[in-house]
């Protein structure tokens, strides 16, 4: 009788362990990078929260309420995205299938929330799970590889980390560009709640993704962009009333009173290219260019500006809008109408190098004089137009020193517009004035590793008893395997009994016995697999020996 016959199997199976270990020893090589093109917002104050909730709300065509807090949650928070994806997964065999589900936009947010908890991270797995609740009502599904385009094994992704909002905004302007056709309802915002008491008094929001943004996971030359989005804004202004001396001393009595603007922003994606990884200095070079932002003032119809297939034409899309009224002596209340347009400076390309520890964030900015530029533009670009207004000889005349009190009072109310409403407004979109921000998360790196563990099923047996070995074989790697062969010798006094297939790793298409000795003897087992077997896949083989 052997007391313990797995006594005589302990040096065998160290050597056999160790074996196999050398040889699948993990071997790890970087293939690329991950990079987003959008803002890692250090911090959500009121009036970004202001904006975020009508914004993201309109675009979905949903009711958000999150508090500047929550937003500050998600603002500050990583996601692994390797851990994401196989949450996501859940419903499908692997992290890559999870990119190509259909799934809503609460799925997505439920699954972000089972991260950050086993991320130990609380405070946004509270906020994701009442995401995940006000989102219930978008229930229209996405593709998520349509926002993560991965170039690599999604294994390589395991040190990968995603910012929650810039997730967020990303998955909202994918949603909006493929389920809401037409303009959302517009979002109303107060002036005060912007800080720009005295010059707004409220604004109606009107925003649509033309194209949404594409965060890349992938090898050197690949691509990838900010959105492009169009915004109209109805500004119901804090009534102006500049000062009208010389018309009045032309005309009698004059006064003018400008209280509504419409301006309308299309911003062009701003895109990168992923130029160089290098492992030894932990570097990721790359190129990057901002969009192109085209401004009016004055009416565009709904139907032209938010129709994402046609391209805005100033020439013949724009026509005069309404922004007040002028009362002439003797005249009645006649409509002030104005339109005018102004293009960016032209893009150009910036070449970055990020090395050390990431995520890092770097901005490429066409000029810090852009929004002025624009403002500038807009205001030496004004046409104006009275419909009614008929005095002869010095209605030209009129007209020009119209012109120059419009323009006059105008101007200093663009330049905040801009600035505080349209420009933070776009960059909660991942999109700036004449901007574009990139982040790298991260370097994708593949290894390769493979384990086998070995259990039998008995601790006592007598000569001629037969013993069961289980072996399990897993991918501990990053990369699938394929043309996968285990090669198991029968163990010192033991003779060969049977052999067989257990259950199949993920990926895997067949196994079977290619090889074995005589019942009776000793010698080798060979299991021979087809397919390939994924990254943190498992499975199992059978072998039975009988003790001498």
């Amino acid at each position: 009788m052997l007391t313990n016959p797995a006594k005589h199997l302990i040096v065998f199976l160290l050597a056999s362990c160790l074996w196999a270990n050398h040889e699948a020893r993990a071997a790890c090589t970087v293939v690329g990078a991950c990079v987003t093109a959008g803002p890692r917002l250090a911090n959500v104050d009121s009036t970004k929260s202001a904006l975020l909730n009508p914004l993201l709300g309109g675009l979905l065509g949903t009711n958000l309420t999150l508090t500047a807090a929550d937003w500050n949650t998600l603002a500050q928070s990583d996601i692994n995205l390797l851990g994401f994806l196989t949450t996501l997964s859940a419903n499908a065999s692997t992290p890559a299938q999870a990119l190509n589900a259909n799934v809503t936009l609460a799925q997505i947010a439920a699954a972000l929330g089972q991260q950050a908890q086993s991320q130990a991270n609380v405070n946004l797995s509270g906020v994701l799970s009442t995401l995940a609740s006000q989102l219930g009502s978008a229930g229209a599904t996405l593709r998520l590889g349509d926002l993560i385009k991965v170039g690599t094994d999604t294994a390589t992704l395991a040190s990968t980390t995603v910012n929650s909002l810039d997730m967020l905004t990303g998955l909202v302007q994918l949603y909006n560009r493929n389920n809401v056709l037409t303009t959302p309802v517009p979002v109303g915002v107060s002036g005060g709640v912007l800080g720009m008491l005295g010059v707004v008094n409220n604004l109606q929001l009107f925003a649509q993704v033309v194209e949404p943004a594409v965060y890349l996971c992938g090898p050197a030359g690949s691509t990838f962009h900010s959105a492009a989005i169009r915004v109209k804004l109805k500004l119901d202004l804090v009534t102006l009333a500049p000062v009208t001396d010389l018309l009045t001393a032309l005309l009698g009595n004059t006064s003018i009173a400008i209280g509504q603007l419409d301006v309308y922003v299309e911003i062009g994606r701003g895109e990168g290219t992923l130029t160089a990884v290098d492992a030894v200095t932990r570097s990721v070079s790359l190129q990057a260019v901002p969009g192109i932002a085209d401004i009016y003032i004055g009416k565009i119809d709904d139907s032209i500006f938010f129709n994402r297939g046609r391209a805005i034409n100033p020439a013949t899309d724009l026509d005069y809008g309404k922004i007040g009224s002028l009362t002439l002596a003797g005249l009645n209340l006649l409509e002030i109408d104005v339109k005018s347009s102004a293009r960016g400076q032209s893009p150009f390309s910036s070449n970055l190098t990020i090395a050390g520890t990431f995520p890092q964030t770097r901005t490429v900015s066409t000029s810090s004089t852009f929004v002025t530029n624009l403002v500038n533009s807009l205001v030496s670009n004004i046409s104006l137009k009275i419909p009614t207004l008929n005095l002869g000889l010095i209605t030209d005349i009129v007209l020009g020193l119209l012109k120059g009190i419009v323009t006059g009072v105008l101007s200093p109310v663009l330049s905040p517009v801009l600035a505080s409403i349209v420009d933070p407004l776009l960059q909660l979109l991942g999109i700036g004035l004449g901007q574009v921000t990139v982040t790298v998360n991260g370097i994708c790196e593949a290894c390769d590793g493979f384990k086998l563990i070995k259990t039998v099923d008995k601790v006592n047996a007598l000569a001629g008893d037969t013993l069961t070995y289980i072996i399990t074989y897993q991918n501990t790697g990053g990369t699938t395997l394929t043309q996968l062969k285990i090669v198991e010798p029968v163990p010192a006094f033991t003779t060969f009994s049977a052999s067989s297939c257990g259950t199949l790793g993920m990926g895997l298409s067949s196994c079977s016995v290619s090889a074995q000795p005589a019942v009776g003897a000793s010698g080798n087992v060979e299991w021979q697999f087809n397919g390939t077997l994924a990254p943190g896949a498992a499975g199992t083989v059978i072998v039975k020996v009988a003790i001498q």
